[in-house]
C-alpha cells in the first residue's frame, strides 16, 4: 500500500506506478497531452493496480464518444479482479464508471458525490465528477458538490490552484460570477497555464458581456497554452465569441484554421474527431452564417468525419453539431439517417443519456436542419416547446448560446411575437447585456 500526494490510500506497493498515477492524474486536472501515457506507465509498472485502469477508463470516457465505449469496457473488465476491497476509491471509480459508459450519468455522479464527501481532496473525482454533471445539465448539483468539499481546501494542499479551477467554473455554469471569477483568476495567479481556470473567467467575461476584457484576458493567456491538449482549441474558439461581437470576422477565420482547426496540427492529426473540435468548428460556422458571412467554403472540413458519426450517439449535444454539418454540406441522406438513428436511441431506457434525445436532443437536430432549408416555421414549432430543456443534452450556457440565435433568427422571419419572451429566456439564463450582442441586437 502507497499514498498518493494528498495522503489518500493507493492499492498498489509499487512506489513507480503511485508516481506515475500523480502525474497522470495530475496531467489531466492540467489538460495535458501525456495523461493517458501517465496511466499507462502507472499500469505497466503494476499490473494488479486498478486505478491505473480505471483513470484511464475515465479519461476516454470523457471523450464523449461511442468510438471509445469498447475500450472503456475492456478497461472495466481488467480491473475488475484487481480490484481491492478495502479501497473505496477503486469501488466508486469502477461502479461509477461502469454507469457512465452506459449512459447513466446521474447515477455515476451520484456514486462520486457520495464518495467525494469522505475524500474530499480527491482532485480527479472532482474532474470527472464535474464532467459528468456538466453533460447532464446539472449546473447546480455541480457547484454544490464543488462547495461542499471548499473548506477542505487552502493554499497548502497539492493542486490548490486546479481545485480553484474546478470550483470557478461549477459556479460560473450556476450564475455565481463574482465567487466564479475571484477563484479563477487566483488559479491562473497560481498557474498562468492553468487553462481551466482561464476558461472559467471566459465564460463569466462572455456571459456578463464584458468583451474587450474578455479579448484582453485570452489573448495576454494564448502563450501558456502550448502544452495544452484540445482545450487550447476551445480557448481559441472562446475568444472568437468576444471577437464575434466586434464583427472581427476575417480575423475569425484566420483562427479558424491556424488555431481552432488546424490540419497540420499534431493534435488534429492524432485525434480528428474529437468532440471538442467538431463542436468549436460547426458553431462557430453557424455563428457566422447567422451573421451574414459565408462560411460555404468553410463546412467541408468536417464533412467526412461528421458523416461517420451518424451512429455515434454517446452525446446528444454532439449530435446537434455533426447535424450542422451534415445538413450544410448538402449530405442529406447521411442528415436523415441521424436522425433516424437518434430517434431510435431515444425510444425507450430511462437512463439520462436517452433521456436527453428525448426532452431536447432530437427536436434540436430537427431545428437545425430545417433551418437549413429554410422552414422558419418549423425550428420555431420544433425548438420552442424544448428551450428550458435544453441543459439536459450537454453544454455550457454560452455553447447552448446559439440555439437560442438559431430560434431567434427563425422566429424574427416566421413567428416575431415570439421574439420578445425568447429574449427574455435569454436575460433569464444569465445573459447581460442582451440587446447589445450581435444577432439579438439586430433582431430586437
Amino acid at each position: 500500500m502507497t499514498t498518493d500526494c494528498r495522503g489518500y490510500d493507493l492499492s498498489t506497493a509499487s512506489a513507480d506506478a503511485a508516481r506515475a498515477y500523480d502525474e497522470a492524474t495530475h496531467s489531466f486536472a492540467c489538460w495535458r497531452t501525456d495523461t493517458i501515457a501517465r496511466f499507462d506507465q502507472a499500469a505497466e509498472a503494476d499490473p494488479g493496480f486498478a486505478c491505473a485502469k480505471l483513470g484511464k477508463g475515465w479519461v476516454l470516457h470523457t471523450g464523449r464518444s461511442d468510438n471509445m465505449r469498447a475500450k472503456i469496457l475492456e478497461l472495466l473488465e481488467a480491473a475488475a479482479p484487481v480490484l481491492s476491497p478495502d479501497d473505496p476509491r477503486e469501488q466508486a471509480y469502477f461502479d461509477a464508471l461502469t454507469h457512465a459508459v452506459n449512459g447513466r450519468g446521474i447515477e455515476a455522479s451520484t456514486i462520486m458525490e457520495a464518495y467525494l464527501r469522505d475524500h474530499p481532496l480527491d482532485l480527479f473525482a472532482h474532474r470527472v465528477t464535474q464532467f459528468e454533471l456538466f453533460w447532464n445539465g446539472r449546473a447546480a448539483w455541480m457547484r454544490d458538490v464543488a462547495e461542499r468539499a471548499a473548506a477542505h481546501w487552502d493554499e497548502d494542499t497539492y493542486d490548490y490552484g486546479c481545485f480553484l479551477s474546478v470550483r470557478a467554473f461549477s459556479n460560473e455554469e450556476a450564475g455565481v460570477y463574482g465567487l466564479a471569477e475571484q477563484c479563477g483568476r487566483a488559479a491562473v495567479e497560481i498557474d498562468p497555464a492553468d487553462c481551466w481556470g482561464t476558461h472559467a473567467i471566459a465564460h463569466v467575461l462572455v456571459m456578463q458581456g464584458r468583451i474587450d476584457e474578455g479579448v484582453a484576458w485570452l489573448e495576454g493567456l494564448s502563450g501558456n497554452w502550448e502544452a495544452a491538449n484540445q482545450i487550447k482549441h476551445h480557448l481559441w474558439w472562446h475568444l472568437c465569441l468576444f471577437l464575434l461581437e466586434g464583427g472581427e470576422h476575417e480575423r475569425i477565420l484566420e483562427l479558424l484554421h491556424t488555431q481552432i482547426r488546424n490540419p497540420d496540427s499534431p493534435l488534429v492529426q492524432a485525434v480528428p474527431d474529437a468532440t471538442i473540435d467538431l463542436q468549436n468548428v460547426a458553431s462557430l460556422l453557424l455563428r457566422l452564417e447567422l451573421r451574414g458571412v459565408d462560411v460555404t467554403a468553410q463546412w467541408p472540413m468536417l464533412a467526412t468525419v461528421c458523416a461517420g458519426r451518424v451512429n455515434n450517439h454517446a452525446n446528444a449535444f454532439s449530435n446537434t453539431h455533426d447535424m450542422m454539418v451534415l445538413a450544410a454540406t448538402g449530405q442529406m441522406a447521411a442528415a436523415e439517417e441521424l436522425l433516424r438513428s437518434i430517434r431510435a436511441t431515444g425510444e425507450d431506457g430511462s437512463d439520462s443519456l436517452r433521456v436527453s434525445y428525448r426532452a431536447a436532443g432530437t427536436a434540436v437536430c430537427e431545428a437545425v436542419l430545417a433551418h437549413r432549408k429554410r422552414d422558419y416555421a418549423r425550428v420555431v414549432s420544433l425548438l420552442a416547446p424544448v428551450r428550458h430543456d435544453l441543459p439536459l443534452i450537454g453544454g455550457s450556457h454560452a455553447q447552448r448560446d446559439l440555439f437560442y440565435q438559431l430560434l431567434i433568427h427563425a422566429a424574427a422571419r416566421a413567428e416575431p411575437g415570439w421574439v420578445p419572451a425568447l429574449l427574455d429566456d435569454v436575460r433569464r439564463i444569465g445573459f447581460d447585456g442582451v440587446g447589445a450582442r450581435t444577432l439579438y441586437r439586430d433582431v430586437a
